[in-house]
């Protein structure tokens, strides 16, 4: 039964780019999987049918965003074809009832943001009230500031009253490139300031069944829901910059193609 599946998976991959390169004559596989963000070795399997392994979820997204034109997760589970909606609601599902679907994924932004210190400036900027060139110095020095700069250049950025602004609010990124990100976010944690109650840290760990682990996952999903829906109402906002990570994996080295969650 999943061979059959990955079969439709692929069978609709290719007729979709087939159909997309046939429109775009002058569009060459490397000219796509360049701005697709897809490995140019993937395509061309792709295309020859000799796809044997299931495609990594982040290049079946990469490429429906792209040859789509879409940025709504949501929206392209609706007008996608059933062997690839499937897929992708069984890799991104979580994430898109977590945030009710309101995130974009955007396959530039996910180059761009590849870099650290434009990623952390980003997350500063997507928030309500952007943030200042002050705070992007104080945290990132003169080479913050040029991050700043060129952000801006590129249209990452746009300034207004002297905030600088996220030019995606609602922004979802790569997972794998989020993880490498982890480390950086983690930095920001000061274990010292804990009574003054803005931060807060907990870790466990145990052997478990699936079905535990899955009751779990339920638990952080409807966590997120609440966590943001108090992010999103404007009763609630303030001016204090605030993160919060939730993950959770098994103690285990394995190498899956990673998703978006």
């Amino acid at each position: 039964m999943q061979l059959i599946e990955e079969n439709d998976l692929i069978r609709s991959l290719n007729v979709m780019v087939e159909s997309y390169m046939s429109r775009n004559s002058q569009l060459t596989l490397n000219a796509l999987a360049m701005r697709s963000n897809v490995p140019v070795t993937t395509l061309r399997r792709l295309m020859s049918s000799q796809q044997k392994n299931e495609i990594a979820p982040h290049s079946v997204l990469n490429i429906v965003s792209y040859i789509m034109r879409e940025k709504s997760l949501s929206t392209i589970l609706e007008k996608t074809e059933p062997a690839v909606s499937d897929f992708l609601r069984k890799h991104f599902g979580n994430f898109i009832f977590a945030t009710s679907g309101t995130h974009s994924y955007d396959v530039n932004l996910n180059v761009e943001l590849k870099d650290e210190t434009k990623y952390l400036i980003y997350k500063l900027a997507a928030n309500h009230n952007g943030t200042d060139l002050m705070t992007i110095v104080d945290n990132f020095g003169a080479y913050g500031k040029k991050k700043a700069d060129e952000m801006k250049k590129d249209g990452l950025l746009r300034e207004e009253e002297g905030r600088l602004h996220a030019r995606e609010k609602n922004f979802s990124l790569d997972l794998a490139i989020a993880a490498t990100h982890l480390p950086a976010l983690v930095q920001f944690y000061k274990p010292g300031t804990i009574a003054q109650g803005r931060n807060s840290m907990f870790s466990l760990s145990e052997s478990l069944s699936l079905d535990a682990i899955a009751e779990i996952k339920k638990i952080q999903t409807e966590c997120v829901q609440k966590m943001h829906a108090i992010m999103n109402d404007s009763n609630f906002f303030g001016d204090i910059p605030y993160f919060t990570i939730n993950l959770s994996e098994t103690m285990l080295s394995e190498s899956h193609p990673g998703d978006l969650q």
